[in-house]
């Protein structure tokens, strides 16, 4: 082993520690050397020599790649830690209580909000309506997400301050729920929501920018390094903030919604565009809806419904020239795709318009349920299955019946490794915490975080762990055009996790509960 060559930038060496490299050159390691951002050397403590170099001693810890997160918004998850949060109500009275008790100590806010529903989870499991916030908040507009974001529950106000009544139409893409009298209910699904978020006023950048930070933190204490944010300019220009100021400590890629790319275009911006901090990624649509949601976009008809097949965000022609433009004008795409017609329709789209050689790869998020003839393709033609293995722990019940046997093809990583696919992945927060240590325990158990079912949730698409901390690390960064990094070898970025216990002998069911002693970011310490 060679000894680490001679620079004349400042050096720091971390020694005394067990190093998982996640690279297939050398897997373990003592030491490791650290200039200029970058790891120069890695290998046996004994091959360090003696040199002019700050040591850092590790005292023992183990040490792993940076974790990041492929797939977050995280401006809605840093505002939504200042809502109320529903994600524990286990029915419509409790979560109309706590909305009730966090709008009383708030007698200044003008609109309620709140996120975190999940009828699936509540006694009984139906869906709310507006009657009940009616008769909680009667004065002011209430809208509260439900966990999947893909439905919202609102008050009366709410619904006349975006003009919505009786014979106010269904959106192309999206549905008001109505009763028997052709009422709306107050449940607005997919583009619907749109119709009451627009009248939500935006927060000042000042309220985004503190919001951001303290959710930085919390990343960064988590061994998160970097992430990928689904988000469009109030999330940039708070980040750019941060960014211009000195504060950004996390790497955030930007997926902005495809909506956008004229304006982009007329920017003159393009993928790529930013610094190591802070870029522009892909176009980021959709293409259905969500499992809980009962809107995802199936081949056959979901279980006990034979006329909900889901809805498809835009007809096939329509996003198919929406993603043909966009590769047009050089912009790979991110697609929201949950059911396996979206990811048969997306796939299909791809198959006929191929991105420009040298750009980002193209995504599909989430590819909740894929048939094996069309995860084959997706290792083909290239394209990174930006997953969320801990919706496995909260969705797999909910699988089960609406999709019956079909889910045995959900969440299927180890069918999509086998083919080839490039698996990226990512925790969808809001939707779900942020930590990726969940994610990690799930994706090589198949239980959830309590333990079931028993045995695991079809255990042959199980990941070992360091396939899933590839998906953490290597993966992402592929997903970002950077397939050399999220590993500590020469010439990478020395972004790295300190951790008290050595994540390998870890029992499977206890990985959840993992936190970093120290997470350091370009070879600076970030978080201890």
């Amino acid at each position: 082993m060679s000894q680490p060559e001679t620079t004349t930038a400042p050096v720091t060496v971390f020694r005394h520690c067990h190093i998982h490299t996640l690279d297939s050159q050398l897997t373990r390691a003592g030491a490791m050397v650290v200039a200029c951002g970058r790891v120069v050397w890695v290998g046996p403590e004994d091959d360090l020599g003696s040199g002019s170099w700050k040591e850092v001693d590790l005292d023992g810890a183990w040490v792993i790649p940076g974790l990041r997160d492929a797939h977050t918004h995280f401006l809605s998850h840093a505002l939504l830690r200042q809502r109320v949060d529903l994600r524990d109500a286990g029915s419509e009275a409790v979560a109309v209580r706590q909305v009730a008790a966090y709008a009383a100590r708030r007698p200044g806010t003008r609109w309620i909000l709140g996120h975190g529903w999940n009828e699936n989870t509540w006694t009984p499991p139906a869906l709310p309506s507006r009657v009940s916030l009616d008769e909680a908040i009667p004065d002011r507009p209430v809208l509260l997400s439900r966990a999947d974001g893909h439905m919202i529950w609102v008050n009366t106000i709410a619904l006349r301050a975006a003009g919505i009544a009786a014979d106010t139409p269904d959106p192309p893409g999206g549905r008001i729920e109505r009763d028997a009298r052709g009422e709306p209910t107050g449940i607005l699904r997919e583009r619907a929501t749109a119709l009451v978020w627009d009248q939500v006023p935006l927060a000042s950048l000042s309220e985004r920018v503190s919001a951001l930070r303290q959710a930085q933190a919390e990343a960064l204490s988590l061994g998160l390094v970097g992430l990928h944010t689904m988000e469009g300019p109030d999330a940039l220009e708070a980040l750019q903030d941060m960014r211009q100021k000195g504060e950004l400590s996390l790497r955030v890629l930007v997926l902005p919604p495809a909506d956008l790319r004229p304006e982009l275009g007329r920017l003159g911006l393009k993928p790529s565009f930013g610094d190591e901090w802070l870029q522009l990624g892909q176009l980021k649509l959709f293409a259905d809806g969500s499992l809980g949601s009962r809107t995802a976009w199936m081949l056959e008809p979901i279980e006990g419904e034979p006329d909900n097949r889901g809805i498809p965000i835009h007809p096939p022609a329509e996003l198919a020239g929406i993603i043909e433009e966009a590769h047009a004008a050089g912009w790979p795409c991110a697609i929201h795709a949950i059911g396996d017609a979206a990811n048969r329709t997306v796939l299909d789209v791809l198959e006929r318009a191929p991105r420009a050689p040298g750009s980002l790869p193209d995504r599909i998020e989430h590819v909740q349920i894929i048939r094996p003839e069309d995860a084959t393709r997706m290792g083909a033609l290239g394209v990174v299955a930006s997953m969320q293995p801990v919706h496995v722990s909260t969705d797999w019940r909910v699988a089960d019946r609406l999709w019956g046997s079909r889910s045995r093809h959900s969440y299927a990583w180890r069918l999509l490794a086998n083919a080839g696919v490039t698996l990226a992945f990512g925790s969808d927060a809001p939707v779900e915490p942020i930590s990726p240590w969940a994610g990690l325990q799930v994706a090589i158990t198949r239980t959830g975080l309590d333990g079931h079912p028993e045995g695991g949730w079809y255990p042959e698409q199980r990941l070992s762990l360091e396939e899933a901390l590839a998906g953490f690390t290597r993966g992402v960064a592929a997903a970002a055009g950077e397939p050399h990094e999220g590993r500590l070898a020469p010439g990478c970025r020395a972004d790295f996790v300190v951790l008290g216990t050595d994540p390998f002998t870890t029992e499977p069911d206890r990985l959840a509960q993992s936190r970093p002693v120290a997470t350091y970011v370009g070879g600076r310490l970030a978080w201890s």
